[in-house]
């Protein structure tokens, strides 16, 4: 089995869709996100939208310090930089800034942000889940079709509780997720 799935007509009835993410996230990640806790419903998707590929995000969230109001400096999110993967292990494609999603087949996604939901999960040890609208596309290969991205079953990458030393101060925050490739049907 693979967490690189494509699906043509999978209609995300309510039900369907919990069980759907949460086996994803039992099959990628282990027990840790096979019971979601009851208060926290994830990111909404779009209705009528089925989900055309579902790959493992691994790599890192690159922050950056930038000068705060009170004199010191926090951190802001630079970029993502991550391998997309099948289940297996098998690279087949990257995500960097813009949002930009590319795959192997030379298919490029930009996100349009700010993204469409933020949903912050309840530990905050987790970066948050998202919705991400597509603002542009290649005109062939997988991600040609692609209307949405979903960031779901997250698992690290917040930027550190510690501010900051100086302004070139640049950290980078390994993370895991999983990517909701969703077409408007």
């Amino acid at each position: 089995m693979h967490c690189l799935i494509p699906y043509a007509n999978f209609s995300l009835q309510m039900a369907a869709h919990k069980l759907w993410i949460w086996v994803l996230s039992f099959l990628c990640f282990g027990t840790r996100f096979a019971a979601p806790a009851a208060e926290f419903q994830g990111v909404p998707l779009p209705e009528g939208a089925s989900i055309v590929l579902a790959v493992v995000g691994e790599g890192a969230q690159i922050y950056q310090s930038k000068p705060n109001s009170a004199g010191g400096y926090e951190w802001t999110l630079k970029a993502p930089e991550a391998e997309l993967k099948s289940l297996t292990g098998e690279v087949i494609g990257k995500h960097y800034g813009g949002p930009t999603w590319s795959l192997n087949d030379g298919s490029q996604l930009i996100g349009s942000l700010p993204p469409l939901k933020t949903i912050s999960l309840p530990d905050g040890r987790d970066i948050p889940w998202l919705l991400v609208a597509a603002k542009s596309r290649s005109e062939a290969g997988i991600l040609s079709k692609i209307d949405y991205v979903a960031r779901i079953a997250t698992s690290s990458g917040v930027a550190p509780e510690e501010a900051p030393k100086s302004q070139a101060d640049t950290v980078r925050v390994n993370y895991r997720a999983i990517y909701l490739f969703l077409r408007k049907q």
